[in-house]
């Protein structure tokens, strides 16, 4: 028995089965992107000797679990599968295909080829949960309940397992059930984003999404991630710009555009009228990591990032080997451990790092799959503006946080798996519409599609 699915003057047949199987497969990929295998990251110790080229035998089962599972459902529905795989972005489905290729060059074959298997099983996974087969709403709607359940059970840890739930070595930053406090402060960002959408959207009481935004916002602030609680302040900004309809034929964003170019040029002028020397960038970001307690250095960040350079001088064009670079002791990247006598986990920027692993191909490539996902926004925002709104902004989050973090193509991290969902799902669902608009007649054609799902309907 098949349940109509009726979003923006829209249907989709699914099955309570299938849309069942696409919950589970969303909140199975939050669990493997925040929840620790095991209890061994308490340990200082363990966590920094842990050996990076193999895995937790338990997350091998998860993540063949997840990919049996999204593979069974694609087998099942195989003329849908296929015509959804027409649809996705064929940019990044090439990046996926280098990175694959570039175990033929890498100095670590077997990690790299590890690794670009865990990609395509993903963006698998990112295939099966989109429409037809999951709901036009169902991937934000499962992403917030999820959330919230593991921010629920962060707050349970912290306060009846305070030893798990709490980081004494950072000052007593909640870390809850995560791996660590940036990763709560993370999933805490995301849920606050969510359940603003789920305000605006008006389906669900708003008594109840005004407490899942307090509550969210409080996780964040006990987390004491200062990047968090910074990037989901941007993306709440700009949901709530973009989601408003009057703006869609308006010259307030050519205004507020042309106003912020004519503010940065007058700053940058004071500046050099003041000081007799262009801004520098320590002089650009002081003042906003002096409000977060943070050295214009973004905590040693820069010194990364310069010796990273080195590496990427040696392999500009097709890079080292996707994944092969951070692999602890012993790595290449062993000369940076040397210089800063500790071994970071990634190099803090997520463009560098893909340059460093892909080179100026993969990049380009990866760049490439940005726009054209920008573009499937800028188009669905004409058809299901609230949704197009919410996906800008975690695309948003997403770019702003590699500024400082290492998400791009990184596994099961969680910034990955958004941005390999949202991807998949804003171009099947744009494609999807704009074959019902052409198959239907011309007088439902008219109707309003900025319409929402009716009361209920995920």
């Amino acid at each position: 028995m098949y349940e109509p699915q009726q979003t923006s003057s829209e249907t989709y047949p699914v099955t309570r089965r299938t849309r069942r199987i696409v919950s589970l497969l969303i909140v199975l990929s939050l669990v493997i992107s925040l929840i620790p295998t095991s209890l061994d990251y308490l340990d200082i110790s363990l966590r920094l000797t842990t050996d990076l080229t193999e895995g937790s035998r338990l997350r091998q089962l998860q993540l063949l679990s997840l990919f049996a599972l999204a593979g069974g459902l694609l087998y099942a529905h195989r003329s849908i599968a296929l015509a959804s795989f027409r649809h996705v972005n064929p940019f990044l489905l090439l990046v996926a295909l280098y990175c694959l290729a570039s175990m033929l060059w890498s100095p670590f074959p077997m990690v790299t080829l590890k690794r670009a298997i865990i990609l395509l099983g993903l963006m698998v996974v990112s295939l099966s949960i989109v429409p037809p087969m999951g709901g036009a709403h169902q991937l934000p709607r499962v992403l917030l309940y999820t959330l919230t359940t593991i921010l629920v059970l962060s707050l349970g840890a912290v306060v009846l397992a305070p030893h798990i739930g709490i980081d004494r070595s950072l000052g007593g930053a909640w870390r809850g059930i995560t791996w660590q406090k940036n990763l709560l402060g993370s999933a805490a960002g995301y849920a606050t984003l969510l359940w603003l959408h789920e305000w605006t959207r008006k389906e669900l009481p708003r008594a109840a999404c005004a407490t899942g935004v307090l509550f969210s916002l409080f996780m964040l602030m006990m987390s004491q991630s200062a990047t968090s609680t910074l990037l989901t302040a941007l993306a709440c900004a700009v949901y709530l710009y973009w989601h408003r309809r009057w703006l869609q034929d308006s010259y307030a964003n050519q205004i507020i555009l042309l106003g912020g170019a004519a503010v940065a040029i007058l700053a940058v002028h004071l500046h050099y009228v003041w000081t007799g020397q262009m801004p520098t960038w320590t002089a650009i970001t002081s003042p906003v990591a002096a409000l977060f307690d943070k050295g214009s250095d973004l905590t040693g960040r820069t010194d990364i990032w310069q010796m990273l350079m080195l590496s990427i001088q040696q392999h500009p064009v097709l890079g080292l080997g996707y994944g092969s670079f951070w692999l602890g002791e012993g790595s290449p990247a062993q000369f940076i451990a040397d210089e800063l006598a500790w071994m970071p986990a990634h190099g803090h920027n997520g463009y560098l790092d893909l340059l460093n692993e892909l080179g100026a191909i993969g990049l380009t490539l990866f760049l490439a799959a940005l726009a054209w996902h920008l573009a499937c926004l800028i188009r669905l925002m004409r058809v299901d503006r609230l949704s197009a709104a919410l996906h800008l902004a975690i695309l948003v989050l997403i770019l702003s946080s590699n500024m400082t973090e290492s998400d791009f193509l990184s596994g099961t991290l969680l910034q990955n798996i958004l941005f390999l969902f949202s991807s998949a799902a804003v171009s099947t669902r744009l494609a999807y519409l704009r074959e019902w608009q052409t198959d239907a007649p011309p007088s439902v054609q008219t109707a309003p599609l900025d319409a929402q799902a009716p009361r209920g309907q995920p």
